[in-house]
């Protein structure tokens, strides 16, 4: 009787140790959607606006849409070569809703805090399927493109 004693109690702490841990896991996935949902709102429009205007592929337009501090830092060459890779895709036919991916809270800075979203869309080219990470700072209110990204089978050939 006594050698039960410990594995029952040995079980009990499993137990605790396993809701523990699934309570921490459920707990940050609620709070990722949580703070997902507040800038969902305005996100899902302007990524429906913004994503069509890059997928013109005209490096002058689309790097008007992204933050200066960051636009300011590539230079005008390796950001049209760039472009002209992306536009192998061809037109862009259709894209799902964006999903939220992460979001990153910095400190207060002297030019106030910064709050960057990530979000990821499945979009279809006339040439093949992409898809598109775009990571965006919340300034004043609304959004501004500071890198995005395409990955598809097309641009690896």
């Amino acid at each position: 009787m006594e050698k039960r004693h410990p594995l029952k109690k040995f079980f009990i702490l499993m137990a605790l140790w396993f809701v523990t841990i699934m309570a921490v896991f459920a707990g940050s996935v609620l709070y990722d959607k949580y703070k997902s949902s507040e800038y969902d709102a305005i996100a899902d429009p302007y990524i429906k606006k913004v994503i069509p205007e890059i997928s013109k592929w005209d490096p002058v337009a689309t790097k008007q849409l992204m933050a200066p501090e960051i636009s300011s830092t590539i230079p005008d060459e390796n950001f049209a070569k760039a472009m002209t890779l992306f536009s192998q895709l061809g037109a862009l036919q259709s894209m799902d809703d964006a999903k939220f991916e992460e979001i990153h809270e910095d400190k207060e800075t002297t030019t106030g805090k910064k709050t960057f979203v990530t979000y990821n869309i499945n979009a279809k080219y006339e040439n093949g399927d992409a898809l598109i990470s775009l990571k965006l700072l919340f300034r004043n209110g609304s959004f501004e493109i500071i890198r995005f990204d395409f990955s598809s089978e097309i641009l690896s050939e």
